[in-house]
């Protein structure tokens, strides 16, 4: 074999093992979405607004409580309850915001992200569509300053059937390094007493 034939070959396996590593990226990055999304539905879609349901799931699933510092972190002062899950794709925040409005949100950090509003879309809407909840609207994308950083913040609307609404956001937010925060919540209004 002349050097210019091993070169060649040489070549084409360094771009074959690029490839390989490119799509095992690819689908590690699809599984850590999934899984984001995965829990999103089970926590803040199924159990939610039921908050013991919310807190024994999370229980009998290993997650542990939030230490208070880390909750009072993210939900200021608001009062809430919150459980951090341990995964192959790093620790999900689970908070519960009792007020001014009722939410649930997970969040996670990841290296790189595919399209999470077309797959948190497909979510919502699935979970809408199937129990006949009402209609769901989406709002255009927008920036929004959070932390320092230019976060891209995607929403939508439900109007139930009996015309009572809660919102949904998917917000993704630059970290310092490679990864990107990204906070998935449902948001139902309290009523005024």
């Amino acid at each position: 074999m002349t050097v210019a034939r091993f070169l060649m070959a040489l070549a084409c396996m360094i771009l074959a093992l690029g490839s390989v590593s490119s799509a095992v990226a690819q689908q590690a990055q699809n599984r850590a979405q999934t899984e984001l999304t995965d829990l999103f539905a089970t926590f803040c879609l199924t159990k939610f607004p039921d908050e013991a349901a919310v807190g024994q799931y999370a229980t009998a699933k290993g997650a542990r409580t939030m230490p208070e510092d880390k909750l009072h972190a993210i939900l200021g002062d608001d009062p809430g309850s919150g459980w951090l899950y341990e995964t192959a794709f790093g620790t999900y925040a689970l908070t519960i915001r009792q007020s001014p409005s009722h939410d649930c949100t997970i969040s996670n950090r990841l290296d790189k992200i595919g399209d999470i509003r077309d797959a948190y879309g497909t979510t919502l809407s699935l979970w809408v569509g199937t129990r006949r909840l009402g209609k769901l609207g989406v709002f255009p994308p927008i920036e929004k300053q959070i932390a320092g950083q230019i976060a891209q913040v995607y929403e939508w609307q439900l109007t139930r059937t009996d015309g009572t609404k809660e919102s949904f956001t998917a917000m993704l937010i630059p970290a310092p390094d490679a990864e990107t925060e990204i906070r998935l919540a449902r948001s139902i209004p309290i009523p005024d007493q």
